[in-house]
Parts: structure tokens; C-alpha cells; sequence
């Protein structure tokens, strides 16, 4: 992933041979597995996502496969954090990044951050990484320092630009939050392409930050997609 990362637009279930949808199943107890790449028919990685799994511990719930079936390793996790008898159900969440490159692996906690009032709530989802492993490393930073990055509800024009759904989440450093690092979106308008995913600015450029961090930001966005559909489904 030293590369530009691609816009990875589609994440789709497999087709039946009539062209209608279903989800492909690894096996009985393995979740449903969805494709993710720049378009259907380039499809680059495989992902395991367990439905309702970001309800339990210690499994994780979400897994980025390191090639086409869920076979290869995988690239990052995300699990929840919850136990039972706690109400912070879709609060905290742990995704780690295996080593990539010859980086260190990470774990950092995804946490969501409730900025807005009650009767407009606002819910952000934040995550920091150390900068050693947030940029790329023709960077020079100190050690100690920490990026802190976060996911925003956003129906701007940026985020509309990319299809599907009106309004979706755009991620911001903290440090520069004018700057859209990537955009994460459902797609309201397909039945086999679930989410639509690209990077933007820096975060495209494949030489301000690192393979973890995109990693990292592939696993806290996907992760902020299924947290909203498990809770939309809990209320159903």
C-alpha cells in the first residue's frame, strides 16, 4: 500500500448468476462477506462483518482481508468494547492494524464524542494514532506526539459528490479540520453496492501519511457505517 490509495468507491455483496444480490457466506458462523475496491469488477479485498456482533466481545466484529477470500490475513480488526450490564453499548470500539511495511502493528481506541445537544445530537467518532505510524515516513516527528483524527455527520457538497446517500461522514485531523482526509458514504441507490469510500487531499497522496494510517481510517470509517446500521436496526 505504499502506493496512492484508490478511491475504493463499492463495497459489494456477491451477485447470483440472474444478477440479483445476495450475500456471499464464508460459512455458517463467519458473517457476511462484502467485496472492497474501485469498482465491482476490481475488487481488492475481502471483508468479514458479523451482524450485530458490535453488541458482543471479545470477537471482533469487522475484518479487512489481506487478499479476495477470508482466508488471507487480515489487514485490521474493529470489536467493540462493551460488557455485559454496561449501557455504553456503540461507544468504544479497539481497531488494530497488523504490521504493514515493516511498521509496528497499532491499537487504538475508536471512541464516539457526543458534541451536540438533546435536541439536536451531534455524534462524532474519534481516534489518534502516534504520528511515528500516522505519517509517512519521509516525515520527521517527534515520537511522543499523537494525531488526532475524527469522522463528522456532513451532507456537504463534497460528500454528496460522491453518490449515494445525501449526507454521509467526512475525516478530519483535528488539526486542520477544513481539510476532508475521506469521505465515507452509503449508497441508498444500489442493492449490491452497500457504502462508497475515497480518500481526499493528503489522504490520497499515498506520501503525507502512512499504509497503517490508511488502514486505520478504512476500519474507523467502516466501522462508523456499521455502528449507525446496527443501531437503525435495534430500533426497528
Amino acid at each position: 500500500m505504499s502506493d496512492p490509495p484508490p478511491p475504493y468507491e463499492d463495497i459489494a455483496t456477491e451477485q447470483n448468476n440472474n444478477g440479483s444480490s445476495k450475500r456471499g457466506h464464508a460459512s455458517a458462523t463467519s458473517g457476511d462477506v462484502y467485496y472492497m475496491g474501485p469498482h465491482q469488477k476490481d475488487r481488492q479485498f475481502a471483508l468479514t462483518i458479523h451482524p450485530n456482533s458490535l453488541a458482543t466481545t471479545p470477537n471482533p466484529s469487522i475484518i479487512l482481508h489481506d487478499g479476495l477470500t477470508t482466508r488471507n490475513p487480515a489487514i485490521g480488526t474493529s470489536r467493540n468494547t462493551w460488557v455485559s450490564g454496561s449501557d455504553r453499548l456503540f461507544e468504544e470500539f479497539i481497531i488494530a492494524v497488523s504490521p504493514l511495511g515493516g511498521s509496528q502493528p497499532a491499537e487504538e481506541r475508536l471512541l464516539t464524542v457526543d458534541e451536540g445537544t438533546y435536541w439536536h445530537p451531534v455524534i462524532r467518532l474519534r481516534y489518534s494514532l502516534p504520528a511515528t505510524q500516522a505519517m509517512a515516513g519521509a516525515h520527521s516527528v517527534d515520537d511522543i506526539q499523537r494525531q488526532e483524527f475524527e469522522w463528522q455527520e456532513s451532507s456537504s457538497r463534497e460528500v454528496q459528490s460522491l453518490g449515494g446517500k445525501d449526507s454521509g461522514w467526512r475525516l478530519v485531523n483535528l488539526s486542520n479540520v477544513n481539510e476532508t482526509l475521506a469521505i465515507c458514504v452509503p449508497n441508498g441507490h444500489s442493492l449490491t453496492k452497500f457504502l462508497r469510500f475515497s480518500f481526499r487531499g493528503k489522504g490520497r497522496t499515498g506520501s503525507h501519511y502512512s499504509p497503517t494510517w490508511e488502514v486505520m481510517a478504512i476500519l474507523t470509517g467502516l466501522t462508523t457505517w456499521e455502528r449507525m446500521n446496527q443501531i437503525l436496526r435495534r430500533m426497528d
